[in-house]
């Protein structure tokens, strides 16, 4: 489960470099400084880890919520943009916000600490995932024709690659306001995660494009670096792989029933106001 978060963020940091993306972002306004980045991407994770545990057979489940709360977030934040003159989010940004969950698990699995099963086991867990999210886009008004998610792992992937690519390039070229949007995030998510650093985390979502990130990171941030990818490393390594996924599973848990109860440090440094969470 950790894996599949920390590729999601990486995701969609990697979307913001996309121009129209960051169009709607820059208008917003709420992705610009700390207080306002923890509140939002704080229920962007827990927003996440809902659609993954809740009860799909349960029309009451928070996945139903979640679903109806991104669904009218992305309607207003469209029509907002829209009035702006600087364009909304159609359905096709929605289908490339999809690379943002699916992409790396799919075309970059070891790089996260994914894939320590047999080949069958691993294509049987891609098609389900794939089902999954073909789903959950479909819940979203994605049109079949723009759903990433195909009937098989094989088109898939080969979609995933061909987004990953126009990603690479637009990463590549990135504006000051990708970088000073992304820092902002990371900055917010840090009341959530200290050890999270985010000039390695965003060297991290340069490498899983292959791409060496272009800003000179401090001896910390090397340090991180290399933690991170030590834990990715150990995931995958038999018998410890599974001790250590289980340990950052009970992290994660620990860490959003935290966030949502007690999120102490973001009330210590932004204030009890600029730290409430409220998802439905």
């Amino acid at each position: 489960m950790m894996s599949m978060i920390v590729s999601s963020f990486a995701g969609l940091l990697a979307i913001i470099a996309v121009p129209e993306t960051l169009r709607v972002l820059v208008h917003t306004k709420k992705s610009y400084i700390p207080c306002v980045t923890f509140s939002r991407y704080t229920q962007t994770l827990l927003h996440i880890y809902k659609l993954y545990i809740s009860d799909p057979d349960d029309p009451n489940s928070d996945l139903y919520k979640t679903i109806n709360v991104i669904h009218r977030k992305h309607k207003a934040s469209s029509k907002s943009s829209e009035n702006a003159g600087v364009g909304g989010i159609y359905k096709r940004d929605m289908a490339i916000t999809q690379f943002a969950f699916i992409g790396y698990i799919l075309i970059a699995p070891k790089s996260i600490g994914l894939c320590n099963k047999s080949r069958e086991e691993e294509e049987e867990a891609a098609e389900a995932f794939i089902h999954f999210w073909r789903v959950i886009g479909h819940m979203l008004q994605i049109p079949d024709r723009l759903n990433l998610c195909r009937k098989n792992a094989a088109e898939t992937r080969e979609l995933c690659k061909k987004v990953a690519d126009v990603l690479t390039k637009y990463m590549n070229d990135a504006p000051p306001e990708f970088y000073h949007i992304a820092s902002a995030i990371l900055d917010g998510l840090w009341y959530i995660d200290i050890t999270l650093d985010k000039h390695a985390f965003l060297k991290f979502t340069y490498q899983l494009h292959g791409i060496e990130y272009n800003k000179q990171l401090g001896w910390y941030s090397r340090l991180n670096a290399k933690y991170r990818d030590l834990v990715c490393y150990l995931c995958l390594v038999p018998y410890v792989g599974a001790i250590v996924r289980l340990y950052y599973k009970a992290v994660l848990w620990l860490t959003l029933w935290l966030v949502v109860k007690w999120p102490i440090l973001a009330w210590l440094l932004l204030g009890k106001k600029n730290s409430h969470i409220k998802l439905y």
